[in-house]
């Protein structure tokens, strides 16, 4: 039998990663859209297209989430500063009061 207490842990830890390997790789993606390296629509497809090919199921579903979320924003004309608040304010949990 396993430990539930011990699983949980494992598993909060690797959504923390997760959510770190996010935030960095989105972070990079971000610096380039700001220096016009990037081109929107381009990375807009490719995103459209990983989002395709992930299983549609309850373990890839915040990531989904995430990448929807930050594409809509980049679909949106948002500026840079604005996509990477929104990416964390995702990546946090949501808005917080205040």
């Amino acid at each position: 039998m396993h430990d539930n207490t011990a699983e949980m842990h494992a598993s909060s830890m690797e959504l923390e990663f997760v959510k770190g390997h996010i935030a960095a790789t989105m972070t990079l993606i971000h610096a380039l859209i700001d220096q016009g390296t990037l081109d929107r629509a381009r990375l807009d497809e490719f995103f459209a297209g990983f989002i395709g090919q992930l299983p549609h199921n309850r373990d890839t579903l915040g990531l989904r989430l995430v990448l929807d979320q930050w594409r809509q924003g980049l679909r949106d004309g948002m500026e840079e500063k604005e996509l990477r608040e929104n990416l964390f304010e995702v990546i946090k949990g949501g808005r917080h009061p205040g």
